[in-house]
């Protein structure tokens, strides 16, 4: 760990973050609507004004404005760096704790008083350092899930913190199996410049929600009624405002405290070919109160209503109509669950005139396969339209197999671009149909050298695309697609 200046100023300080953080308590109350769940912050270092005998001379920053900037809206938030606050009287107000500190002891009241808060059923948090705290307590072990065994000590690296279960080339753990966590449903992978801790679990009660270098970066497990989670990034203010960091730390605080989280991917490229997507997606939402049926969903505000306009009934199925115009806009759902609270999540929304750009990329279009790598997803034929290129189709380790595309309606194709992956087809034709039974050779390729190729043909008036891999580059694996692009 690399040591820093102590953010423990003076009472003053912590007055004043306490003033900020309940304006913005009554503004987001009265913008929402409902009456936030209140958590209290435990900050501070153990080791000032003197070092503790027996720890580490280490202090730290613990930029707690910025804490509270991430989780307005989503709950109220108070400051302690006193440990009297620990007694059951002044918790019972509380629905979270986070400890954002460093070598804090309470003494064995107070910690009585915490472990009963948590095992009562209410939720406790530890963010970055704050997994450092406690460490005089017989019960620490317990209550966090293992044991801190060390963290770097350079500089923040770059790492990849990747929050699916199947990081493994898409195989699941066959050891354990494990529903992916809600946090890490609607948490996307992302990249950052942090201190990544090292941590030994001691628990069977251990879930993993986000991984880096396949050391657990978030996680929670069960006290008695309550929940523990941990988060051991956020060294920084820069590591605190990648929003990888806010999303994880936003999501875990919102499923500690009975919030719903909302699923759903992002609608692709709308095209203008039809004026009305009854089902433009299906919306899921979960909270710890384990009963998704309870959540009920509405639209909240709608960006753009001269593009178009936007339902949802409240099981989450959103109707789309548009207005007759392109162009981007957004439109913010709302889930409210059993208990009053409520969440929301922006969706955007590209609207384009029919048949230009890459026609595949359209909201409404189909892939199908000969066959995929697994079971996972991760592999799955749709991955080839999603216009993103981390996402892949792979198919069995075959010589022959094939994928097709349904553009939904007849266009005049002359164009595909196809992006490979290490594992490509050297050689493979392209065939095209207007019903999906009857098909016209397009194009043939016999000397592709992957990465991208771009094939050209002459217009056909096409509905259905088909890609036939005949011979393969690495006859260990199947073939690998990125992407397809479709060109009028």
């Amino acid at each position: 760990m690399t040591a820093f200046f102590s953010d423990q100023s003076n009472g003053s300080r912590y007055k004043q973050i306490l003033l900020l953080s309940t304006i913005l308590t009554l503004l987001t109350t009265v913008c929402e609507g409902q009456k936030l769940p209140k958590t209290l912050i435990l900050t501070g270092n153990g080791n000032v004004p003197s070092y503790k005998n027996g720890y580490p001379p280490w202090i730290h920053e613990f930029h707690n404005e910025k804490v509270i900037e991430i989780l307005k809206n989503i709950t109220t938030v108070d400051i302690a760096t006193d440990l009297s606050v620990l007694r059951p009287d002044r918790l019972q107000q509380y629905d979270l704790i986070i400890s954002n500190s460093l070598f804090l002891t309470p003494d064995k009241e107070q910690l009585n008083a915490l472990y009963q808060f948590v095992s009562n059923g209410k939720s406790y948090m530890t963010i970055h350092c704050g997994i450092l705290s406690l460490l005089n307590w017989d019960k620490y072990e317990e209550f966090i899930g293992g044991i801190f065994i060390g963290g770097p000590s350079s500089v923040p690296a770059e790492f990849n913190v990747a929050t699916s279960n199947t990081v493994f080339w898409g195989y699941e753990y066959s050891f354990r199996k494990e529903p992916q966590h809600p946090v890490s449903i609607v948490t996307d992978d992302f990249v950052i410049k942090d201190e990544l801790y090292h941590f030994q679990p001691s628990t069977r009660d251990f879930y993993v929600i986000a991984r880096a270098e396949n050391l657990p970066v978030m996680w929670w497990h069960p006290v008695g009624k309550g929940k523990v989670m941990s988060l051991t990034l956020g060294h920084d203010v820069e590591a605190k405002n990648n929003p990888g960091y806010q999303n994880l730390l936003k999501h875990g605080v919102q499923w500690l405290i009975g919030m719903p989280l909302i699923h759903g991917e992002q609608p692709k490229i709308v095209s203008n070919r039809k004026v009305t997507y009854e089902q433009l997606m299906t919306l899921r939402a979960t909270s710890n109160l384990d009963d998704p049926k309870s959540i009920r969903f509405s639209i909240k505000e709608n960006t753009s209503p001269e593009i178009f306009t936007v339902e949802s009934s409240p099981e989450g199925n959103v109707k789309l109509t548009l207005k007759g115009k392109t162009g981007n806009g957004q439109f913010i759902v709302a889930a409210k669950e059993s208990n009053g609270l409520t969440s929301t999540r922006a969706f955007d929304i590209s609207v384009v005139q029919d048949g230009t750009g890459n026609i595949a990329s359209y909201h409404g279009n189909t892939a199908t396969s000969s066959s995929s790598e697994n079971m996972s997803g991760m592999f799955d034929a749709k991955n080839i339209l999603d216009n993103d290129s981390s996402t892949r189709w792979s198919s069995a380790a075959a010589d022959s197999a094939w994928v097709v595309i349904d553009l939904q309606k007849n266009y005049p194709v002359r164009k595909l671009v196809l992006e490979w992956e290490s594992s490509f087809a050297t050689a493979y034709n392209i065939k095209g149909s207007k019903d999906g039974k009857t098909w016209a050779s397009l194009a043939s390729v016999s000397d592709s050298d992957g990465q991208t190729d771009t094939v050209e043909f002459r217009h056909a008036q096409i509905r259905y695309v088909r890609i036939n891999c005949t011979k393969r580059f690495n006859s260990k694996w199947g073939y690998s697609l990125y992407e397809v692009k479709i060109y009028e």
